[in-house]
């Protein structure tokens, strides 16, 4: 007799710690999870390879878009060198210069989303989109502590894509470039105006200064004199090319604040591009019509209407996504325009060149007014020569001033460079191609595995049905008496024949394993399940056959007096049996039936009862098996299913073992537990074990018995074959 679940615990054997048992229920548990697995690996390896499918198809199928970068450097990585190589003579360059010193490369990153620069691309390639659609297509990245940038452009094709990135390099180097060549021919067109003006009145000055030297036929000045108007004609000097220069700020000043009136504040900053979202709900319904589809075809024609309904609305979806655009500008953020701060910048430095240029200018007025009573105590003679000298030195130097820096903007503007450089051209061989094949197929084998897991242990959550002999074992805490097979008939006769010997081995196995399960003899035995449908009566039958063919004496009772099924099994009419016993009606001898062909003994259910329980708890059963240990050597009792009554475990009770039939496939292991408990809270002790019904025959299992083959019973049909 195996003791029951639910008794009280065995305490641990002694220096067994609990870290050691709970190391050993982890092994268990564990062993019993990949068991599990093991068992649905056909449901696994289904999942897996259809999710493994599907990520390939959809990648194969789904349009390529491919991505080329280029990399640039912006701006001067050394801002004080620059500064201290910037020439004197070019203040509009060196604005410009320094300006570009202090931007950053998030600045840099800016103008390649400016909209002329867009625009510009556009055009060069004509692409047919606007500078807008454009900008979805391009991600410029800034790398991190340095002037890199790095630009991104994704396209339908490789060979357009770095055709497009590289027009952005060659753009924004072309807007650099114009932005300083629009300074410099500012300057030039200033200077243009001046030299004319200050060439004649060099020339007029040193043609006075000829005339007056050869008419009053002067060869030198003292050297006071010379002094005098050595530092006047020195403070002229400087006024005019003061003058000279704040007349070119000025000039300056006016380009820029023109260019800063035509030029926004604000550009657009980031703009953020997601999937559309219309495509993914449309890709979506898609794969849920093609799974529809393929069960369809699995089951009608071509031609069934459903099939072609499923057709004509995946075409449809095909359609609708072909039409929509794969991304969507999703957010856009607005941030300050560089070109915008560069100009502003600019005319702030003008606008401080001005100031400085006309607070020296009043200054070297001062000093000239200071110095003219001293020249106006010079000899008539001398002060006039003076001033002639004065006027022609101040003319030429003016005059030499306004053409060297008429020469710096001219070449400025001819070798305009922009402090944007290409160090690395987009190719369209080293394009990156999405999705990628072998990356989705990568990820495709980490999710399916995962996929398959998780569908194994949800099934096997969902599905609780036997398939584990151990697991059983372990859950049930019961020894397990046999394993018998399915027999599938055709035409009344089993498909393999081999089966049917292996079953009669397996019912002789049980019939001696119940045998050895308990230290008292075996004089009556209670074939109960858990639920309808798991086979026991046709086991009872058989282990009936089993034991009246190894020793005879044996008396087969249908006690299922809720479902009986064993006449109509046996072919026996079921007019009075042991309900009609028990009540009295007839007696035993009247209702006990023979089998003709096997010589068993059967009372069947008799006369349908409304209240089972009542007498299989009266008095009445325990005389009537008291009279039949005394006629037979042993008594099989077909038992009710345990859900939803107690009868079987009443039965239990007044027997003396019985054995829990479970059926592979069929009866859900937590309907088992729950019986186990309603059993043991109604007092059952003598279960010796449990069989596992139904399971597939395999022929590593057959080993040869014999010729003589006894009659079974199968569940397809009556008697499979016939007995000695």
């Amino acid at each position: 007799m195996y003791a029951f679940p639910g008794a009280a615990p065995t305490p641990l054997p002694g220096g067994v710690d609990a870290s050691a048992a709970s190391g050993t229920a982890g092994r268990r548990e564990l062993q019993t999870l990949l068991r599990r697995l093991i068992r649905r690996r056909a449901t696994i390896v289904q999942i897996f390879l259809g999710f493994v499918a599907l990520m390939t198809i959809g990648t194969i199928v789904w349009p390529k878009s491919y991505t080329t970068t280029i990399k640039v450097i912006a701006g001067n990585g050394n801002a004080a060198g620059s500064s201290a190589n910037a020439d004197a003579q070019l203040p509009v360059l060196n604005a410009l210069i320094i300006a570009s010193d202090m931007q950053s490369s998030e600045t840099y990153a800016e103008l390649f989303r400016e909209t002329p620069v867009m625009r510009r691309v556009v055009d060069d390639l004509h692409l047919g989109v606007s500078p807008r659609e454009l900008l979805s297509h391009v991600v410029v990245t800034p790398i991190t502590n340095t002037n890199i940038l790095s630009v991104s452009v994704t396209w339908k094709d490789p060979q357009t894509s770095a055709a497009i990135a590289n027009a952005f390099g060659a753009a924004v180097v072309a807007r650099q470039r114009d932005l300083v060549s629009s300074q410099a021919n500012a300057a030039l067109a200033s200077l243009a105006q001046q030299m004319p003006l200050a060439k004649a009145r060099m020339t007029q000055a040193q043609s006075a200064l000829a005339a007056f030297e050869a008419q009053h036929r002067i060869a030198n000045i003292d050297a006071q004199t010379q002094a005098t108007i050595g530092s006047m004609t020195a403070l002229e000097s400087k006024i005019g090319q003061l003058q000279a220069d704040r007349a070119q700020a000025q000039a300056q000043l006016a380009s820029a604040s023109s260019q800063i009136g035509g030029t926004p504040a604000t550009i657009t900053g980031t703009t953020t591009v997601s999937q559309n979202p219309v495509v993914a709900q449309l890709q979506t319904q898609l794969t849920q019509v093609e799974v529809q589809l393929q069960q369809a075809q699995q089951q009608y024609t071509d031609r069934y209407p459903a099939v072609i309904a499923l057709k004509t609305q995946r075409q449809q979806l095909r359609d609708a996504i072909a039409k929509q655009a794969q991304t969507v500008v999703s957010g856009e953020s607005e941030v300050p325009n560089p070109v915008y701060q560069q100009l502003a910048q600019q005319a702030a430095n003008y606008r401080a060149t001005i100031a400085a240029d006309a607070a020296q200018i009043a200054e070297l007025q001062r000093q000239r007014k200071a110095l003219e009573p001293q020249l106006a105590a010079l000899p008539a003679q001398t002060a006039q020569l003076a001033d002639l000298q004065r006027d022609a030195k101040t003319a030429q130097d003016v005059y030499g001033a306004l053409q060297q820096k008429y020469v710096n903007a001219q070449v400025a503007s001819e070798t305009a460079l922009s402090d944007v450089t290409i160090v690395q051209a987009a190719s369209p061989h080293d394009a990156a191609v999405r999705p990628s094949l072998t990356l989705n197929l990568a990820i495709a084998i980490v999710i399916g595995a995962i996929l398959g897991i998780t569908g194994a242990l949800l099934l096997e959550y969902v599905d609780g049905s036997i398939t584990d002999e151990r697991e059983v074992e372990e859950e049930l805490a019961l020894p397990q008496l046999g394993a018998i097979p399915l027999i599938a008939l055709r035409n009344g006769e089993p498909i393999v024949p081999w089966v049917k010997e292996l079953a009669l081995e397996s019912f002789l196995q049980l019939v001696t394993n119940m045998k050895y399960a308990t230290d008292e003899p075996l004089r009556s035995l209670a074939v109960i399940s858990p639920s309808q449908g798991d086979g026991k009566s046709t086991v009872a039958l058989n282990i009936a056959l089993a034991l009246q063919e190894l020793e005879g004496g044996v008396l087969l009772v249908d006690a299922d007096l809720r479902r009986p099924s064993l006449h109509a099994k046996l072919h026996l009419e079921n007019l009075r049996g042991l309900s009609d016993v028990l009540i009295g009606a007839f007696s035993f001898e009247q209702a006990v039936q023979s089998d003709e062909r096997s010589g068993l003994h059967v009372l069947t259910s008799g006369t349908v009862t409304p209240n089972p329980i009542k007498l299989l708890e009266s008095t009445h059963f325990d005389a009537l098996l008291e009279r039949l240990y005394e006629r037979y050597r042993t008594i099989v009792f077909d038992g009710a299913a345990l859900v939803g009554n107690v009868d079987s475990a009443i039965l239990a009770r007044r027997v003396t073992g019985a054995i829990l039939v479970l059926s592979q496939g069929t009866t859900d292991l937590r309907e088992a537990t729950g019986a186990m408990t309603r059993l043991a809270r109604l007092g059952v002790r003598n279960l010796l074990g449990f069989v596992i019904n139904r399971i597939e025959p395999r022929r590593a299992d057959y080993t040869p018995y014999g010729s003589d083959v006894p009659r079974l019973v199968s569940d397809e049909a009556p008697i499979v074959a016939t007995g000695r």
